[in-house]
């Protein structure tokens, strides 16, 4: 079954990186595919690692992350981020800001996924 998919600008990069590959082998699909299957490979690793949260810790996280682009700079300042939700007392957001802080990127991104986003 042929399917079409948007290429954003991370999959033309990807794209042009693997254009002019002679090996059938080694296109665009096939990368793309190694890197979804790398990425899910992380996730599951890390999401066995993730620390308990209450209900208002995942709505406090619901709240940043909702609606929010997830690059860089928001997994890398996602421990802050939550510090300046309106859900939650100040107390509840420095518990989860502290868990968060003690997460690798990895283990963030696999929260972010967790979340559904």
């Amino acid at each position: 079954m042929k399917r079409t998919i948007y290429m954003s600008e991370p999959l033309e990069r990807l794209a042009e990186e693997t254009r002019g590959n002679s090996r059938r082998t080694s296109g665009f699909s096939r990368r793309l595919g190694e890197i979804v299957e790398r990425y899910q490979i992380m996730l599951d690793l890390d999401t066995a690692t993730l620390p308990e949260l209450t209900d208002v810790e995942m709505a406090i996280l619901g709240e940043v992350i909702c609606g929010s682009v997830i690059d860089r700079r928001k997994i890398r300042g996602l421990h802050l981020d939550v510090l300046d939700a309106e859900l939650g007392s100040p107390e509840e957001k420095q518990t989860l800001s502290d868990k968060i802080a003690a997460l690798t990127a990895g283990q963030r991104l696999a929260l972010v996924e967790k979340l559904g986003q």
